[in-house]
């Protein structure tokens, strides 16, 4: 790594063509268990991932594919600008100063394994993106109208800073240490007309991913209850459905005014930004009141696989148990299932009248 300067006196790095081969050709095996939390199991020559079954390490440990992405990739350059969204020179500067990733793929020459040890940086601080000025319409529309969640929720979640919109419009999902600091952030894109996965925004610590805590006099209130999910999404979806289902109860027995809209907050929730359980430790750590853990995860072998690992890990010291998405893969399809079904029954109800 050489330091120079332009004539102006500016200072900037150039990397020397060792250090950007040795960054290139990082083990990603290692890399993703350390960078993503990831863990990793071999079928048929394959090394596969045990949180997202579609994704896939060749033998060589160097080249990867995601099948249900649509990405594929060789090293961790690729990976850190296709999946986390770095550019170049930043993908870059943060393997060459991460001494723990830059480690090449056995399998490669002997003569490419040799590159001068690098000093461990310090990680980044996160940098919460610039938000967006105004009314953020965008934002709502995506929550409300695309996945359903109801103007209460948002709102709250809103006034709480746990979502706002940044100024590339998008929805950043937070997450707090228990001093109140913003440890951080997942972008979601709000337009749908585009193929987007989340996004963990640099500098953030899965160990504070999305947490919603439960609120003494919400309805309900058991603060030794946890819900655990994959995806913000999701966790807010299952929140809504809980509203859902208390106010049918209350119609059903003709009494509506007895139906309490802070029902969703009377338990703990989390997201654990895929299936690994660092969050989740994090926060059993900070609130030993909690006691029973219900795993939510994605009705899907990815999800099944991950909840049986979990259920067992756990099990000794907690109460555990599983609820599953009744419709479609996840908690969000299952809520925008059961309001299209309601809004269904309520046109035909007034076409009838």
């Amino acid at each position: 790594m050489i330091d120079r300067r332009y004539n102006s006196g500016k200072q900037f790095v150039m990397y020397s063509k060792e250090e950007i081969e040795a960054a290139r050709h990082t083990d990603m095996v290692r890399f993703l268990e350390q960078h993503e939390g990831f863990s990793f199991k071999t079928s048929g020559g394959w090394l596969i991932c045990n949180e997202h079954d579609s994704l896939k390490i060749n033998p060589d440990r160097y080249t990867w594919h995601w099948y249900s992405r649509d990405l594929f990739g060789k090293g961790a350059i690729d990976w850190l600008c296709k999946v986390d969204g770095y550019g170049f020179k930043d993908a870059v500067a943060r393997l060459i100063g991460d001494s723990c990733s830059i480690r090449a793929s056995p399998d490669l020459k002997a003569n490419e394994q040799h590159y001068p040890k690098k000093v461990k940086k310090p990680k980044a601080e996160l940098t919460p993106p610039q938000p967006m000025q105004g009314k953020c319409r965008e934002l709502y529309a995506y929550l409300n109208i695309t996945r359903k969640l109801p103007a209460d929720i948002i709102s709250y979640c809103v006034s709480n800073k746990l979502i706002y919109l940044d100024v590339k419009k998008r929805a950043i999902f937070c997450g707090y240490d228990k001093t109140g600091k913003m440890r951080f952030a997942e972008a979601k894109i709000t337009n749908t007309f585009n193929k987007y996965y989340p996004q963990n925004i640099e500098g953030s610590t899965k160990d504070y991913s999305f947490y919603v805590s439960a609120v003494p006099g919400s309805y309900g209130y058991d603060p030794a209850k946890i819900y655990v999910f994959e995806a913000p999404i999701d966790l807010l979806s299952h929140g809504a459905l809980m509203q859902l289902s208390m106010r049918k109860q209350c119609s059903a027995i003709g009494q509506g005014d007895k139906y309490r809209p802070d029902c969703w907050l009377g338990v703990n929730r989390v997201s654990l930004s895929g299936c690994s359980d660092i969050a989740l430790k994090q926060r059993l750590s900070d609130d030993p009141r909690i006691t029973q853990i219900v795993f939510c995860l994605d009705n899907d072998e990815t999800g099944q696989q991950a909840t049986e690992k979990l259920m067992n890990k756990y099990s000794q010291q907690y109460t555990v148990s599983v609820s599953i998405p009744p419709y479609g893969k996840d908690w969000n399809d299952t809520l925008k299932a059961v309001v299209s079904a309601h809004s269904k029954q309520t046109d035909k109800t007034k076409t009838e009248e």
